[in-house]
């Protein structure tokens, strides 16, 4: 499972399936009591009219529990009943960005805003809620502190600093203090542009504090299923960041030093049969090498593109050698299923040498390389890219 950015959470709830439980909780309207319950109430401001909903972000997904429409007075009230350990549940309106409220209690929440600043609601009578409203502001700096970075040559480096040093932040004021508290379950699946920010799968540090998590909570929520999803991708971590072997160290040298000695800039990496394919095995043909993430979210309209760039092209000599970045090989493979041209994968990815070695500034991004092996131009030279390939094809 994976948290996404609050404004993709509130998506996914507006386009679910609308799941409606009516429980009998102690403040119920019929007044009987099934159990213990919590519940979500407050005030909204310029809300008058409007329905506003309530929904779990599960493990199995976007639940939506319940809705109201208010009145003018902007009052509402949510009941539903305690979960099994802590869970996440996001309140807001159609199209806009919701609150995100961690219940591990029978407590009342309260929740204020301003329908017209949403995004600015403020939390009273639950600490870990208020934590959570923290975790997402900071990935908003973050967001924007590298966004405002030059792209030159170091720009990579410097985001890649800028990421270690928020974890370590992140892990020393909400993961080492409480280990078993909802805020630090969820700085785990904080995400950044869609990619998320802790990769347990790729970082020996990072699948320390999945670890730490799941120790936490195998002794406070030892039954609960998040506890067993937790500690299943702790375990796989821990195996996956294992320290290398000093071949593997050998194999990594021996290939990034091929490719910075050659004339031809070298990748070499894996298909979805895990049969590894080089860029330089594509010499003597017109090559769009690009670079990207198939957990963008308008991936699948460019790879639309690609593929009218590709039946075009493709019988006149041009080759589409595509390097994902992506983290979830399951995901990747699934995504990349049907498509007719090269596609690879580097697990590394912020990590990957071949950021660096192609001055990697932004994903998506590609480069057109001709028949000889040589960089021509990157997108952000090639106005109309049917005419670059043609100009290159004729050579």
């Amino acid at each position: 499972m994976r948290f996404l950015n609050t404004r993709t959470l509130f998506s996914a709830l507006v386009t679910g399936i609308f799941l409606l439980f009516v429980y009998s909780c102690n403040n119920s309207n019929n007044g009987t009591a099934a159990g213990p319950c919590f519940t979500i109430n407050g005030t909204i401001d310029n809300a008058g009219g409007k329905t506003i909903y309530l929904a779990n972000e599960s493990l199995a997904g976007t639940i939506i529990l319940d809705s109201a429409k208010i009145g003018d007075d902007g009052e509402f009230t949510f009941s539903q009943p305690r979960p099994e350990s802590f869970e996440f549940y996001i309140v807001g309106f159609r199209n806009g960005t919701p609150a995100v409220i961690a219940i591990d209690s029978t407590e009342t929440v309260t929740l204020t805003a301003d329908a017209d600043d949403f995004a600015g609601y403020a939390i009273e009578n639950s600490s870990e809620s208020e934590k959570v409203k923290e975790l997402y502001t900071l990935v908003r700096a973050l967001e924007k502190q590298i966004s405002a970075m030059k792209p030159d040559a170091s720009f990579m480096k410097k985001k890649a600093a800028l990421l270690e040093e928020f974890k370590e932040n992140i892990a020393k004021q909400y993961i080492v203090p409480a280990p078993y508290r909802p805020s630090a379950y969820l700085a785990l699946w904080l995400t950044m542009k869609g990619e998320t920010i802790f990769k347990p799968m790729e970082n020996r540090t990072d699948s320390k504090c999945y670890a730490a998590v799941a120790t936490g909570m195998k002794m406070h929520y030892p039954d609960a299923q998040r506890t067993k999803h937790l500690c299943s991708i702790a375990e796989e971590g821990m195996k996956a960041t294992r320290p290398i072997t000093k071949q593997e160290i050998e194999q990594i040298e021996s290939l990034t030093g091929t490719a910075s000695t050659s004339n031809l800039f070298e990748i070499r990496l894996p298909n979805r049969d895990g049969d590894s394919i080089s860029l330089s095995s594509l010499k003597g043909k017109v090559v769009l090498l690009d670079f990207t993430l198939f957990e963008y979210h308008k991936m699948k309209m460019r790879n639309i593109d690609l593929r009218e760039i590709h039946d075009r092209y493709s019988k006149k000599g041009l080759e589409i050698y595509q390097v994902s970045l992506d983290s979830r090989e399951h995901y990747w493979q699934q995504e990349t299923v049907g498509l007719p041209w090269k596609c690879v994968r580097d697990g590394r990815g912020n990590a990957s040498p071949y950021l660096v070695q192609f001055n990697v500034q932004s994903l998506p991004t590609f480069y057109l390389i001709d028949r000889n092996g040589e960089i021509v131009m990157r997108d952000t030279q090639a106005g109309d890219l049917a005419k670059e390939i043609e100009k290159l094809l004729k050579k």
